[in-house]
């Protein structure tokens, strides 16, 4: 082969490679790890694997973590302990989401089941059936429920997908079932392991899709928007602002930071250990449940 031919070969390779790479703008801002960021409990020296993370109104951060001793773990926005709860209660931790009224809300994948607390730990609501594995069309049942968002009126809508379930559930704020949409299926509105959910100020529904490799984008009756396919394969989905932040467990090991008008890449952060969960502050900061990592990581905008 001469090496004009190589030349040309070696350029298209080029070529294509860039091209399937999402496009970072060019004003995009850089972040930096901040190590060390939080204090722990007595007896505790280190995360166990985590799979959940969200901050409340008041900048606690809570963490969902597969530890049986203390699962769920609140901290100030400092990094200072305040309380954990839930030993033992978990089989399968999984997502942990936080509401307008400071409750916390946890997945538990293992044994189907959601929960809602208070803050200081009071169990308010359950959702599904211990051990019971539904199908689509349950009402009152999941299987590998994973992850799960609140409206501001209240109402629960459940990404019910990580095993052999393809759906969205909706529930009224007092856990009753409204309605499922979904399915198994490649084309829009259907799902592939639909394995985190998060919501916009507007009330648009942002579900990762992880195994079609995309993000698709609902209202509250279920009815589809658009999709992105530029988002590598989402583990977890988060909005603030105009903000979507969408974590790759994959080998990528990475978060993209999108636009939610039309899903453009601003910018991509390397340097994750099989991400699940992604969760800011009012500040801007973000913060990352690693699970093979055993990590939780806190990016702040380099000055």
């Amino acid at each position: 082969m001469s090496r004009v031919r190589i030349a040309v070969v070696f350029a298209a390779v080029v070529l294509q490679f860039a091209a399937s790479r999402p496009s970072i703008a060019a004003d995009s801002g850089s972040y930096r790890f901040v190590d060390n960021w939080t204090t722990f409990p007595e007896g505790m020296t280190a995360w166990s694997s985590a799979t959940g993370v969200d901050i409340d109104a008041k900048g606690n951060i809570y963490v969902f973590h597969r530890n049986p001793a203390m699962p769920i773990m609140a901290f100030d926005k400092d990094g200072r302990f305040l309380r954990a709860w839930g030993q033992n209660m978990f089989k399968t931790t999984h997502f942990l989401r936080t509401d307008r009224a400071g409750h916390v809300w946890v997945t538990d994948r293992g044994d189907h089941q959601v929960f809602e607390f208070s803050a200081d730990g009071k169990l308010l609501m359950t959702l599904g059936r211990k051990g019971v594995a539904g199908d689509n069309e349950s009402r009152d049942a999941f299987n590998g429920v994973a992850d799960l968002v609140i409206a501001k009126n209240g109402d629960i809508f459940i990404a019910d997908g990580e095993s052999t379930n393809t759906r969205v559930v909706k529930y009224s704020k007092d856990g009753k079932f409204v309605t499922w949409w979904g399915g198994k299926g490649t084309e829009p509105g259907k799902f592939d392991e639909p394995h985190s959910i998060a919501i916009d100020a507007q009330g648009r529904l942002y579900v990762g899709d992880r195994r079609n490799k995309r993000v698709q984008v609902f209202d509250q009756r279920g009815q589809f928007i658009t999709q992105w396919t530029n988002l590598g394969t989402p583990w977890g989905v988060f909005v603030k602002g105009d903000r979507l932040y969408v974590v790759d467990g994959t080998e990528s090991n990475c978060l993209y930071i999108a636009s939610i008008k039309d899903g453009a890449v601003i910018e991509r952060i390397d340097g994750l250990k099989n991400p699940t969960a992604v969760t800011v502050d009012e500040k801007g900061a973000i913060y990352i449940a690693e699970v093979n990592g055993a990590n939780v990581r806190k990016l702040v905008k380099a000055k």
